[in-house]
């Protein structure tokens, strides 16, 4: 639903969230008085996900039906509640041990360079 801005003859300036066929329909500003329809500001638009690469397939995915069709055709599913912050916190240990490997075969070949 969207949110329309009032105006009472006081000058009184409020919102309201209603759906669009009742928009012109009668409203009361808090002060009692009725209030008539006003656009004072920019209207503000909000998309229902932002976009992103899919992970899955490398495709743009903007909006809840291209990230079902997304799911859908890679055979993929949402993380369920604790599973991302479980996939980081491996992912964090599994870089740690990468780095320690990758610094031991640097320290290794160093000592080889040496001798």
């Amino acid at each position: 639903m969207p949110v329309y801005e009032y105006q009472c003859s006081l000058g009184h300036v409020f919102t309201e969230l209603r759906p669009v066929e009742e928009r012109n329909l009668g409203i009361h500003c808090p002060c009692g008085l009725s209030a008539t329809k006003v656009i004072l500001t920019a209207p503000r638009v909000f998309g229902d996900y932002e976009g992103y690469e899919s992970p899955a397939s490398g495709k743009w995915i903007e909006g809840r039906r291209a990230r079902a069709e997304d799911l859908a055709r890679t055979g993929c599913r949402p993380y369920e509640e604790g599973e991302r912050q479980e996939m980081e916190k491996r992912q964090v240990a599994n870089d740690r041990r990468m780095d320690q490997a990758v610094d031991e075969a640097v320290e290794r070949t160093l000592n080889e360079m040496t001798l």
